[in-house]
């Protein structure tokens, strides 16, 4: 299960957003689908699969398909320290 991280600002933006880590003044764009992602994690912490459920309900794709892509996402946005996994 991940949920988002304290300290960030976060800005939509026309396709995407634009996140600041206040604790480093690093600043991240995030394209529609990480956008979508961590939209889905504002509401309560989840886990990828969770996510691919919400997102086969908004877009037209399968989940075999979109799975690994927002795996990556969890993935690079947990290296950036914007999410945490927890229990």
């Amino acid at each position: 299960m991940y949920r988002r991280c304290e300290d960030l600002v976060v800005c939509d933006l026309d396709g995407g957003s634009a996140l600041l880590d206040l604790n480093t003044s690093t600043y991240f764009k995030l394209n529609s689908t990480a956008s979508f992602i961590w939209e889905k994690l504002g509401d309560r912490p989840m886990d990828a699969d969770m996510i691919a459920e919400e997102m086969i309900q908004v877009y037209d794709v399968d989940k075999a398909v979109c799975l690994p892509d927002i795996q990556n996402v969890l993935k690079d946005l947990a290296m950036a320290k914007l999410i945490t996994d927890q229990p």
